[in-house]
């Protein structure tokens, strides 16, 4: 029985996508026979410590306010308390493995745990994780943070990397034998098409928090020119985000109140419904790691106009589950929305891509790759001494 640290400052009810893959870690290894502790941060209502069976989850108190987001003082705050924990309770308790998310903070962490008690790890990457990830936001951290994030690297077992494009952005900044693509899963049970529930009206879905890297923008002038064509549509907008009050005046100024609906935000079976009853789902974003949001609506039977950005042209057979239009193009994702609003009721999927997306992105099958990749590093260090 392996025994495994997880570090992730962000574990349920904490937010976002991070937390679900550390959870998942976490409870999938236990059901494989090893020992898990979770370091996250504590929330209120949340015990300090808690036990089933093999897991334990051990919650720190640090600055952080909000389940939703957190800032980088407050991930600093919940490194620096990891850190005085973790020096007390190693000397009593042994690690075979660490697995870190987040470069800021778990990473912080897990080197400390690797100079100071010698246990090592494997660090979990995420978009902004990776020196040259969308330098349009990311390259003055990435400036003043390479250095160490070189080092970490260097001490690091393996590095897992969600697609494609992230493994090359990884392997130009370090070895590529340490860079492993392990995908994120979606759940398939869970997500699945409801035809009955679609709207008559045609429904368009934008299921992203309303940040500069979702450009919502290139959205709303697509759907700006849509509207004086014809005005038998609705644009629901998922989620929230500071950019919702610039969102809103546009909407205002440009008289598609009438059209496009805020949702706020959902629960994960008020977004199942949103997914299947509705017709499409736009992604203009900028840069993604790789969207959970995208899988989820493939799986409800949803159409996509997407950016060919990564993650995305992992999963794409295009014209058969999706069609691409280039990032800020508006026009040409307007004449796509035309097309489609005219025919909507033919837009359909292929089962069979769709089947073949549910086995090659299954949690299961994930989680087992895991599970080995822990195996075979705790195998080779063991080899090695």
């Amino acid at each position: 029985m392996k025994k495994i640290l997880i570090l992730n400052y962000e574990y349920p009810p904490l937010w976002w996508w991070a937390w679900v893959v550390s959870k998942e870690y976490a409870e999938w290894l236990v059901k494989l026979w090893n020992h898990v502790t979770v370091i996250t941060t504590w929330f209120e209502w949340e015990p300090e410590i808690k036990e089933i069976w093999n897991l334990k989850i051990i919650r720190l108190k640090s600055l952080r306010k909000k389940s939703f987001q957190s800032n980088p003082i407050e991930m600093l705050s919940w490194a620096y308390k990891s850190i005085i924990f973790l020096k007390k309770y190693l000397k009593h308790y042994n690690f075979d493995l660490v697995i870190a998310f987040f470069s800021i903070p778990g990473w912080i962490v897990a080197k400390y745990i690797k100079d100071k008690f010698n246990i090592p790890y494997i660090l979990s990457t995420h978009w902004h994780d990776i020196p040259g990830f969308f330098p349009e936001q990311m390259r003055k951290f990435h400036i003043l943070t390479n250095w160490y994030t070189k080092k970490i690297w260097k001490k690091a077992e393996k590095i897992l990397v969600l697609t494609t494009e992230m493994k090359k952005l990884a392997d130009k900044f370090w070895n590529p034998n340490k860079n492993i693509i392990l995908a994120n899963w979606c759940y398939s049970e869970f997500f699945y098409p409801d035809v009955s529930k679609k709207k008559d009206m045609f429904t368009i879905l934008f299921a992203w928090r309303l940040v500069i890297q979702k450009d919502p923008f290139t959205m709303l002038k697509a759907i700006k020119i849509l509207k004086t064509k014809t005005s038998n549509f609705i644009v629901n907008i998922a989620w929230d985000g500071p950019m919702k009050k610039e969102i809103e005046l546009y909407i205002k100024q440009n008289n598609l109140s009438e059209n496009i609906k805020f949702t706020g935000w959902l629960t994960k079976e008020e977004i199942r419904d949103y997914y299947q009853s509705s017709h499409i789902q736009i992604c203009t974003s900028k840069v993604e790691a790789m969207s959970v949001a995208i899988l989820e609506s493939l799986y409800s039977w949803l159409y996509i106009l997407s950016t060919p950005i990564s993650g995305n042209t992992d999963m794409i057979v295009e014209w058969k589950t999706w069609e691409f239009f280039n990032i800020w193009d508006y026009k040409t994702l307007w004449n796509k929305l035309i097309d489609i609003s005219e025919i909507y009721r033919d837009k359909k999927h292929d089962n069979k891509i769709i089947e073949q997306l549910k086995d090659k992105y299954n949690r299961e099958n994930i989680i087992f790759e895991l599970n080995n990749i822990t195996k075979n590093v705790i195998k080779n260090l063991t080899h090695n001494w």
